[in-house]
């Protein structure tokens, strides 16, 4: 599957040049149809990575995370903004889990919006780039959508329920994917969720 996700994953920029998109890397946020045809192309890169869509919808529907409600025009103005800060606020706290160790590296897609970032070792701990083009070779890679890292972040959903529910996928070795799951499930509650739990 690796050498498949390998060789496919090159469709992903040509798909978007034949779509007559401005630029084979841009994200949803700044071409919603390049990001369609992208998306279109993602299964065969990463198997049932589009049901995450589905599983993110159903468990917006249950409550299990939330919605974004706002209107369309303020979701589209801020829209990057907000989910770069989601991402910078997960790598801020998985740091705080590293206790000295090399991280995995690794790249999540937000594939609402395709949005590729990239987590990697850094000279103080994890360092994340957003908007990149796409993965390496060597990723791990997480599909996920955007008010999932929200509930990570908040607290509001824990990884392991997260990948129970189809709501994040990991793709790559399978050394690699217990890896990166390991460091995901040392993810403390924060302080809000752990005083909700206790009632104080």
């Amino acid at each position: 599957m690796i050498r498949r996700q390998h060789r496919v994953r090159h469709l992903l920029p040509a798909v978007a040049l034949l779509s007559g998109t401005i630029a084979a890397s841009a994200c949803g946020f700044e071409d919603p149809k390049g990001a369609d045809a992208a998306r279109g192309a993602l299964n065969w890169i990463y198997p049932e990575a589009l049901h995450v869509t589905s599983a993110v919808w159903r468990a917006q529907l249950d409550g299990a995370i939330a919605r974004d409600d706002r209107p369309a025009a303020a979701r589209a103005l801020t829209g990057y903004r907000k989910a770069a800060a989601d991402l910078g606020a997960l790598r801020d706290r998985l740091s705080a889990t590293m206790d000295g160790e090399a991280p995995p590296t690794f790249s999540i897609l937000l594939i609402g919006p395709m949005l590729w970032t990239r987590f990697a070792p850094a000279q103080h701990g994890l360092g994340v780039v957003t908007h990149v083009e796409g993965a390496q070779t060597s990723d791990i890679v997480i599909v996920t959508d955007e008010p999932v890292v929200t509930a990570l972040v908040s607290g509001r959903i824990t990884p392991l329920a997260a990948r129970q529910q189809g709501l994040l996928r990991l793709y790559g070795t399978r050394d690699g994917r217990d890896r990166v799951s390991a460091w995901l499930d040392r993810l403390p509650a924060p302080m809000t969720a752990t005083a909700g739990k206790d009632g104080s």
